[in-house]
């Protein structure tokens, strides 16, 4: 008998994409993260791997390296609409296997730099976005897909800042993760700091070194504008989010039965497209 092979009365473990919606939502999420990443540095796209393989892992318990998950996060990735089918006419999406195979061959060669790096962290990030749409919509009717809530969506754990934090503090915050927007609570309710906001604030008064080491809160007496925003509810349907006339670009999400200073977490239109 091959080593490999089950014992007889064994229960082998054969590869699946069934996984309960709360290991979907954690590795749509670890996915997310190590996307996000890459996108700050497009020469590190080795947490996107870890990611991937991850995922495969779970998916199929006996794999051992990148290259036995591929069938498995193969089958997973066609139940997303963003992934052509192999007949497709071209699209702006590659077929899977040419996705996997970039980056497996660029994981096993330390020496991709520059514009192949950038190529490959594409790659990578194509096929974070194919799973992550796959982990949330499988085994879900058309009807069941329209009917994802915010909570399926945000970003948990948001970055906030504090009304006595410098105007410097929150612009590095904005530079090093790429942010648009910044929640704030202040006099009793939730505001947003835009980048549009910090530069009109800064520039014409550059290198304006005393600006920058004002408070928040010193800021906009000084003219550093807050925008109102109205927190969504985490149970709200997107498509209905979508359909509101007024659309930030960024929600602020809270959870019924949490103090009002309290966000669960945020959303952008980024994570909807």
């Amino acid at each position: 008998m091959n080593a490999s092979s089950p014992l007889p009365g064994n229960n082998a473990v054969k590869p699946s994409t069934d996984l309960p919606s709360e290991e979907r939502a954690f590795f749509r999420d670890r996915l997310r993260e190590a996307r996000y990443a890459a996108l700050a540095d497009a020469e590190g796209f080795s947490q996107m791997c870890f990611a991937i393989e991850s995922l495969g892992k779970r998916l199929n318990p006996k794999a051992r390296g990148m290259a036995d998950c591929q069938n498995v996060l193969k089958r997973l990735a066609q139940t997303s609409a963003l992934l052509p089918d192999e007949h497709d006419e071209p699209r702006a999406v590659k077929h899977f296997h040419a996705l996997f195979t970039s980056i497996r061959e660029a994981r096993n060669d330390v020496m991709h730099t520059g514009a192949y790096a950038r190529h490959v962290a594409a790659d990578a990030v194509t096929l974070c976005l194919v799973l992550e749409d796959a982990l949330m919509v499988e085994k879900k009717s058309e009807e069941e897909a329209k009917r994802l809530t915010v909570g399926d969506f945000m970003v948990s754990s948001p970055v906030v800042v504090h009304h006595w934090q410098t105007v410097e503090h929150a612009r590095q915050l904005m530079l090093l993760n790429s942010f648009s927007y910044l929640p704030i609570w202040h006099d009793k309710r939730w505001w947003l700091i835009a980048d549009i906001a910090v530069a009109k604030f800064l520039r014409p008064h550059w290198p304006a070194r005393s600006r920058l080491k004002m408070t928040l809160d010193q800021a906009r007496q000084d003219g550093l504008v807050f925008a109102r925003a109205k927190p969504v509810r985490q149970d709200i349907a997107v498509v209905d989010l979508l359909g509101k006339r007024d659309q930030p670009g960024l929600w602020l999400v809270r959870k019924k039965g949490f103090p009002m200073d309290h966000l669960v977490g945020v959303l952008s239109p980024f994570e909807l497209m």
